[in-house]
């Protein structure tokens, strides 16, 4: 249990020589060993004090840790807005796959994800899995034989078809799909796909 103590929040009157003794005494029924406990004193620029437990060595936070968490905070939001607005161009790939399902059942089924090179960005849409525009979007930039030419496909149908044609890999005995593509992020979310990129070294 982590102890906290703020000095310059609120000042509670000091103890009288009795209740000091009866909080004494308290601690020494519970079974704590008082010449054990480190003693608070407070440096100077010190303005709170944290212990892991009651045997602990005080910590200390000063006045320069606050004013330099401030200034990194600063940064921060000014970076942000320096960059809000601005177009990214990322390359990331559409992942296709297969899950098997939790107890036989839960979230079983084909799954379309956006994900980052090097996994740095997953997601698209609720939960990570790429819904709406940019499914569609997706759909139209991979396009797959349809076996019913006279009837669009619909999503669910194109996943499987999507994940034979730009097989990469076998996992769970199904093959799963990658496609790499160029998209623009705006504010930190994909705005749209821009075109079809190669994967390395591939000759497709």
């Amino acid at each position: 249990m982590t102890t906290l103590v703020n000095r310059k929040g609120l000042q509670l009157p000091p103890l009288s020589d009795e209740a000091r003794a009866k909080a004494r005494d308290h601690l020494l029924s519970a079974g704590y060993d008082l010449d054990r406990m480190p003693k608070l004193i407070w440096p100077e620029g010190a303005i709170s004090a944290w212990q892991d437990h009651c045997y602990a060595d005080w910590q200390f936070k000063y006045v320069a840790d606050v004013l330099r968490e401030k200034r990194e905070k600063m940064e921060r939001c000014l970076c942000a807005k320096r960059e809000y607005g601005q177009i990214e161009r990322r390359c990331l790939y559409v992942w296709v796959f297969w899950c098997p399902g939790f107890f036989g059942f839960a979230f079983q089924g084909w799954w379309t994800y956006l994900v980052g090179l090097g996994r740095e960005y997953r997601g698209g849409g609720h939960k990570g899995e790429l819904t709406g525009d940019l499914l569609r979007q997706a759909m139209e930039m991979f396009p797959v034989d349809n076996p019913r030419p006279l009837l669009p496909l619909d999503h669910r149908e194109w996943m499987p078809l999507f994940a034979r044609k730009y097989q990469r890999g076998k996992p769970q005995g199904k093959p799963q799909g990658k496609a790499a593509v160029w998209a623009e992020f705006k504010n930190g979310r994909v705005q749209k796909f821009t075109r079809r990129a190669q994967w390395p070294n591939d000759n497709q």
